[in-house]
């Protein structure tokens, strides 16, 4: 008598590579069919997540510990977390007068606790992606980022260059909700915020 086996293969983990963007933040509506009345983008919220992150809870921002006290001044970003890495920032920005190759070479040395290497200037949609457009004043007034710890910050340098003229880079502005390239060698109040990718193993950072 022939005996046949039925192998049990366990369901794969959902791709996260497929995921839609984010919301903007914007929850107040001006009209129908506007942002704030679509609210279009993925999760619950712009700050809440529609699953657990890797602590078990639904918070998009946490310290890397899980927590949200920032001790270290780590903001973790759930929200761009692949099954294997998730992007971080530092969320303090730097001290005012930096131009382009500073703010690049500041970042590429930047240490903070165990986490001595791995920092960059970000990209212009890296900034873009942490905008939240339902913030009052500053794409940049809302916990964990918020205008007391990020500072009175007017522009923020990107690691973007403008393709159309390479003397210039892009800028993040969050008072002005915007971004606009400037001279790479002009220094005149330019600041950045660094950010880093974390690997990430149970509910360890590394």
């Amino acid at each position: 008598m022939n005996t046949t086996y039925i192998k049990a293969v366990a369901p794969s983990s959902p791709s996260r590579s497929t995921a839609q963007l984010m919301k903007t933040g914007q929850t107040t509506s001006y009209r129908t069919g506007d942002d704030g009345d679509l609210e279009r983008g993925r999760n619950v919220s712009f700050t809440v997540l529609a699953e657990n992150n890797p602590f078990g809870n639904t918070n998009r921002f946490t310290d890397e510990l899980g927590g949200q006290t920032y001790t270290n001044n780590i903001v973790i970003d759930w929200s761009t977390y692949n099954g294997s890495t998730v992007l971080g920032w530092r969320r303090t920005a730097s001290t005012v007068n930096i131009n382009w190759n500073t703010a690049i070479d500041q970042c590429l040395t930047l240490s903070i606790g165990t986490f001595t290497s791995g920092w960059r200037l970000p990209n212009i949609m890296e900034y873009l992606s942490i905008f939240n457009y339902g913030a009052s004043s500053n794409t940049f007034n809302y916990a964990p980022f918020n205008v007391n710890s990020v500072g009175n910050i007017g522009q923020l340098w990107t690691s973007t260059t403008a393709i159309f003229n390479t003397g210039l880079a892009y800028t993040a502005r969050p008072t002005a909700f915007d971004y606009t390239p400037l001279n790479k060698f002009d220094s005149s109040g330019y600041r950045y915020l660094p950010c880093r990718t974390f690997t990430v193993t149970g509910t360890t950072l590394s």
